[in-house]
């Protein structure tokens, strides 16, 4: 598990120092504006993952040569642990990294292993992908079938393996086609054919031709055996002209190992010592460099802090000085408003007293107050007036409505007693076991449709298992049948021997072929030259020295003397087969080469004919082992009574009955389901029949029906009884409401009365006053009354704002002598002025003291990590001098010098046998060596000189033979340049050369297809049910449970179909152009699932691939998106502000981050800006802040 913690970038594109921190858990939104870095930021997570490509190429690199791209993150693995890497710009060893907790440190082969194989190809297109990439998958999914769906949308390569089937078939249908005529090959073909006929239509040659083909067949075999003789000779002469070659090697080389030998240098000693002490001396120089120079900026802090001087008192102050300097334009204001408020106060009361002299010349204003309440009840009065008129007629108009009311309750309730009643114990039994009840009918009936199915299957499927058997079959009793693992067994081995069976007899056949073609050899030698054996030469012999034997003791009357009549034929015989035996001799020496060939085809013939024999009986033995074999496999099923067929249809056989002894306990099972649905069944169906409101037969369906018909008759009852209560309740409280409102009427005529009587009596005092007169008398006095009120206001505002001045005076003393700064002579406005620029002065020399006092903190972190390092170094050159025992680095300098003459003769000797192995070329190396420790140079010229001489002699004879061959072949030219034979043999012969150039390319074309295929098919076999549950499941969440499922389409092969509630199925080409990206995001989220189940997970970044979904869809899945695996991290980029809320308003730990500095503005209203003092930012550059 890869999980980005923190992203830290220099020099990539507009990123060129900034820092990304981002969580682990739940969903991660990236908002930024337009050019704000998303898609670099997506970039720069590939190339920190997979490498910087070449700055030449790469957009993002800077543009002065003298910057490099730099990317440093912090992740998390799966394990819990925290890996640091950093990813430079160059050609080599760009990535390194270390494990915080133990300083364990990593390398570029390290960090392979730990991504699990995966490369940046794959992730562009797998993990990390924007919304161009996911309209593409969408667009190519229109006609996409299945497995292509699967295979090639989870690999985020659906359009690119589409492209690829395509350019292959029309690549391959460029070059063939079943029926086609202008097609490479075919037109090939049907030229071929058509020069065949016009070869067989030839003219024909002279009868010494035949002759002529029969010499040349002769010469072209002497030439086969003289070029077999050269290379044997030629290797011969090869192999001893290496050894020539390689003795001086070989010499160099056994010195260089005696010089090894005598080396005494230490072997666990690093041979690259002495370079990286001088390494390790420099650093140390360096870090005692920069600790000094560190030193001193320290210092240089120190003096310049303590050259800082404010007064802290302000700082302390800040927030009621910020308020005074807030508050000087309202003061300023209060102090213009003061004298034209006082204006404006004594126009009222002038103005009131006009009015009051037009009333009564002798009121005054203090006199006014007696009239409040006269006036106020005289406004009453005309109120009165009206409200009695109003309450008259209500009161006329309510009694008809009254009698109304009385009369419909009456019928209500002799309506309410005639509706029948049903028994409410039973319609609660009834109600509370109808579910159930239905529930367990449904399952019944699902059962016995289930149980139907099986049965049917297992008559079906039977009769290929009986086919073996003897009997019928009985699924009851489990047949002792062999293990899967035994079959296996049998079969590997069947076919291992049915293939050394096939062997077998190949090489007997091949020594048949063999035999055969030396034996017409020999038969051909023999009847081309008359050759005499060894046996004839030797029997021709003995019958001469026979004769001899006896003329001999003739003439040495051993025996007796015949007479001349009988001693002439034989003296005769004796001659001629003197003569014939020499002949024989000098035909034997003259055949002498024939003869020596002639023998090794015999000796050949009769080794040939022992090979036969041996291979005959080895074919025997496998026949037998075969024979051995299937008895031992007759017997495995004899305890089934079961005459076997071969491994792999017994294996098939053994699949098919297991099916059957499944299928036959799967009906075991739900007939154990059913047992209990018949129970609680039979229980409703007597309680119904006890009480005698059910008939005895009636199927399931009926009496579930009879109930829901009852309980709704019950129902529609009860809710006729509640609406009749109801409605009486309603009149009765109708009619006391009534009956109150007419008493309550009558009561406000008898106040209305009584209060019209009291109010006339207050205006007495003015005479006799009667209504009209109190209307002109209530208009007078509010209007002086509204002046007195205006009056009153004014000199409140007036009294507020000297208040507000005074306050402000306070405040601005309370401030001076907080902060001790001597501005009392000067004005508050003038002096809260002032306050605020030395508050501003001093704010910034605090910030600067801030800033200084943290560089000195980092700083003097630096010294002490450079300390540290620099302890390190020592301690590695204390370690060094220990591990060789020396006290000294000079020593230490000796032992790396010893190390590195070793390395330099081991380098001398992998060289040397570097060059002793291209001399050696392709011989072998042990036999090879051995010849060289054994060699003698000059027997080795000897040698040398004699298969020279021996190769020139063959070369000869060689160059004769050609010549005489080409003698041969011209004439044949000759005849045969004079047909039109020539000419279309070797357009045949161009023809063909071309077919097999098509063919070259056709043939990869075909097998990247077939391979294609295969892949596509074990992929589907592996995972495609895991993967269309997952896609099921995800396309539900985000279409809304729009859509459920995603399965195979039955009417078109490898077909895909999208199914939703009710009749919904939709192909992807009828579906929207956002439902589609809603399925390809789904394909690609399931893969992703199912790729990191076997490999490390790796950051998920996705670029705005919402755009086409609505509202709904959006949040639906960014629900998804935040739910998602909780070991894969997803990061998700957008421009789109909306998003911001949206992410906002989901249940979970989802971080929301912004590219440009700059919090969106979310639905929420903007809160008032508030006074305080805002907390201290951090020094580290950073574009992200966390919502």
């Amino acid at each position: 598990m890869v999980k980005l913690r923190r992203l830290d970038l220099n020099n990539f594109g507009i990123h060129a120092d900034q820092s990304f921190p981002f969580a682990e858990k739940g969903l991660q939104l990236v908002y930024g504006r337009n050019e704000a870095g998303k898609s670099t930021l997506l970039q720069a997570v590939r190339e920190l993952l997979f490498g910087f490509t070449h700055a030449g190429s790469n957009p993002f690199a800077p543009e002065a040569k003298s910057k490099k791209m730099l990317a440093t993150a912090l992740l998390g693995l799966k394990d819990g642990t925290e890996l640091e890497i950093v990813r430079r710009q160059g050609n080599k060893n760009t990535l390194s990294g270390r494990f915080p907790a133990s300083d364990e440190t990593i390398d570029e082969g390290r960090w392979w292993e730990l991504l699990s194989g995966a490369d940046q190809q794959m992730y562009q297109h797998v993990f990390g992908f924007s919304l161009q990439e996911l309209a593409t998958g969408e667009d190519s999914l229109k006609e996409a079938n299945l497995d292509e769906a699967l295979f090639g949308g989870g690999l985020g390569r659906l359009h690119d393996y589409k492209q690829l089937i395509k350019n292959i078939d029309e690549e391959a249908e460029n070059l063939f086609k079943s029926r086609g005529q202008k097609q490479q090959i075919n037109s090939i073909l049907t030229e071929i054919k058509g020069l065949k006929q016009e070869l067989k239509d030839s003219s024909l040659r002279p009868a010494e031709y035949e002759e002529w083909l029969t010499q040349a067949e002769r010469c072209e075999d002497e030439l086969t055996r003289l070029q077999t003789m050269r290379d044997e000779a030629f290797r011969r002469q090869q192999h001893l002209d290496r050894l020539k070659r390689a003795y001086p090697l070989w010499i160099e080389l056994q010195t260089k190992q005696q010089q090894l030998e005598k080396l005494d240098a230490p072997s666990s000693f690093p041979a690259d010592a002495l370079q990286e002490l001088t390494q390790t001396r420099s650093q140390a120089k360096k870090l005692t460099s920069e600790i000094d120079d560190l030193s001193r900026d320290l210092a240089r802090m120190e003096k310049e802090v303590g050259e800082i001087q404010f007064n802290q008192a302000l700082i302390e102050s800040s927030e009621a000085i910020r308020s005074l300097v807030y508050g000087i334009k309202e003061i300023r204001g209060y102090r213009r408003d003061i004298p034209i408020r006082q204006q404006e106060r004594e126009q009222d009361l002038n103005e009131a007293t006009r009015i009051l002299r037009r009333i009564d010349p002798k009121l005054q204003l203090d006199q006014i107050d007696q009239f409040e309440l006269t006036f106020a009840d005289r406004n009453s009065i005309q109120q009165l007036a009206r409200k009695r008129q109003k309450v008259q007629t209500e009161l006329e108009s309510q009694t008809p409505e009254l009698e109304r009311v009385e009369r419909e309750v009456r019928e209500m309730k002799a309506a309410l007693t005639e509706v029948p009643v049903k028994s409410l114990e039973l319609v609660e039994r009834l109600r509370s076991s109808r579910q159930s009840l239905a529930d367990a009918i449904k399952r019944k009936a699902e059962l016995d449709a289930a149980i139907s199915d099986l049965k049917l299957k297992l008559s079906q499927r039977s009769a290929s298992v009986e086919v073996l058997l003897e009997g019928k079959l009985d699924t009851e009793t489990t047949l002792p049948i062999p293990l899967e693992p035994t079959i296996t067994k049998y079969d590997q081995e069947l076919q291992a021997l049915a293939e050394e069976v096939r062997s077998a007899a190949r090489t007997v056949r091949e020594a048949n072929e063999e035999l055969v073609a030396k034996r017409d050899e020999l038969r051909r030698l023999e009847q081309g030259a008359d050759l005499v054996t060894l046996e004839a030469l030797e029997k021709s012999r003995s019958e001469r020295d026979a004769s001899w034997e006896s003329l001999r003791r003739i003439l040495l009357e051993e025996s007796e003397k015949p007479s001349p009549e009988e001693l002439q034929p034989q003296a005769d015989s004796f001659a001629g087969q003197v003569h014939l035996s020499d002949d024989m001799a000098d035909q034997r020496y003259r055949n002498a080469q024939l003869l020596a060939e002639h023998q090794a085809i015999v000796g050949q013939i009769a080794m040939l004919e022992e090979r036969f024999t041996a291979r005959q009986c080895y074919a025997k033995e496998l026949d037998e082992k075969r024979q051995t074999l299937l008895e031992a496999w007759e017997s495995e099923w004899k305890p089934c009574g079961i005459r076997p067929k071969s491994p792999r249809e017994m294996h098939a056989w053994r699949l098919a009955y297991l099916e059957l002894v499944q299928i036959n306990a799967e009906i075991k099972r739900k007939r154990i389901d059913l047992s209990p649905l018949d129970q609680r069944i039979e229980a409703t169906t007597t309680l119904l029949r006890e009480t005698d409101e059910l008939s005895e037969h009636i199927s399931t369906t009926e009496m579930l029906s009879w109930i829901d018909s009852f309980l709704r008759e019950a129902e529609s009852q009860r809710e006729k009884q509640t609406e009749f209560k109801i409605r009486i309740q309603s009149l009765e409280e109708q009619q006391r409401s009534s009956h109150q409102s007419q008493e309550k009427r009558k009561q406000q005529l008898a106040e209305i009365e009584t209060r019209a009587r009291e109010i006339l009596v207050v205006f007495q005092t003015l005479g006799e006053v009667n209504v009209e007169m109190a209307s002109d008398l209530i208009q007078a006095i509010d209007e002086v009354q509204g002046r007195l009120v205006s009056a009153a206001k004014l000199e409140q505002r007036i009294h507020d704002k000297q208040q507000g001045l005074d306050e402000f005076q306070q405040q601005v003393q309370t401030v001076l002598t907080a902060t001790g700064e001597a501005l009392e002579d000067m004005p508050p406005e003038h002096a809260a002025e002032r306050l605020g620029a030395l508050l501003t002065e001093a704010e910034t020399r605090h910030a600067r003291r801030k800033e200084l006092e943290f560089e000195r903190q980092v700083t003097s972190q630096t010294r002490d990590s450079r300390q540290a390092e620099h302890a390190e170094l020592e301690a590695r050159l204390a370690k060094w001098r220990k591990q060789v025992a020396v006290d000294s680095d000079d020593e230490l300098e000796n032992v790396s010098q010893l190390v590195r003459a070793r390395q330099k003769i081991e380098s001398e000797i992998a060289t040397k046998e570097n060059e002793l192995a291209l001399v050696r070329q392709s011989e072998e190396s042990v036999p090879f060596l051995e010849a060289l420790s054994q060699l003698d140079r000059d027997q080795l010229e000897l040698d040398l000189t004699e298969i020279t001489q021996q190769f020139a002699s063959i070369q000869d004879n060689l160059a004769e033979a050609n010549q005489q061959l080409g003698e041969l072949n011209s004439r044949l030219r000759e005849v045969d340049l004079s047909s039109r034979a020539v000419i279309a043999q070797g357009k045949i012969e161009s023809l063909q050369a071309d077919l097999s150039d098509c063919l070259d390319r056709l043939g990869p074309l075909l097998i990247a297809k077939e391979m294609l295929g295969r892949a596509m098919k074990a992929f589907r076999e592996e995972n495609s049910g895991q993967l269309l549950a997952s896609i099921s499941d995800l396309l539900q969440q985000m279409t809304e449970g729009r859509y459920v499922k995603v399965e195979h389409d039955l009417e078109q092969e490898g077909g895909l179909l999208l199914l939703g509630p009710g009749e919904i199925r939709k192909k992807p080409s009828q579906l929207s152009t956002g439902t589609r990206e809603q399925l390809y995001l789904a394909i690609r989220l399931a893969y992703i699932r199912h790729y990191c189940q076997g490999a490390e997970p790796l950051p998920v970044l996705m670029d705005d691939i919402l755009v086409n979904f609505d509202d709904e869809r959006q949040v639906a899945t960014l629900k998804v998106l935040a739910d998602f695996d909780p070991e894969i991290q997803i990061i998700l980029l957008t421009c789109h502000q909306p998003l911001v809320a949206k992410v906002q308003s989901l249940k979970g730990e989802n971080q929301i981050h912004f590219l440009d500095g700059e919090a969106a503005i979310a639905e929420p209203p903007k809160a008032k800006p508030s006074r305080k003092k805002s907390s201290p930012k951090s020094s580290t550059p950073s574009l992200f802040e966390n919502a």
